[in-house]
């Protein structure tokens, strides 16, 4: 009986390389991403509540929610943040 060979992670690169072709790869430290992301949800959702729970504007509401949040959207003093 013969003993197959296990692949070394440099022959099996290709294989996986193709497998995650498709994937969204990040680059760079991501840490504050998540926090950032969970803010802007937070703020998009609290937006959509503001115009009374009515759908369909959720890409409107997440980039708004982006401006608010980094400074360039409506001055934040005035909506009590």
């Amino acid at each position: 009986m013969a003993k197959t060979r296990r692949k070394s992670s440099t022959e099996a690169a290709p294989e996986m390389a193709r497998e995650n072709a498709g994937a969204p790869q990040a680059s760079g430290d991501t840490t504050a991403a998540a926090p950032d992301r969970d803010r802007i949800a937070m703020r998009a959702y609290e937006l959509y509540l503001a115009r009374g729970g009515q759908g369909g504007q959720d890409l409107s509401d997440w980039l708004e929610a982006e401006r608010e949040l980094a400074g360039t959207g409506p001055d934040r003093r005035m909506t009590g943040e």
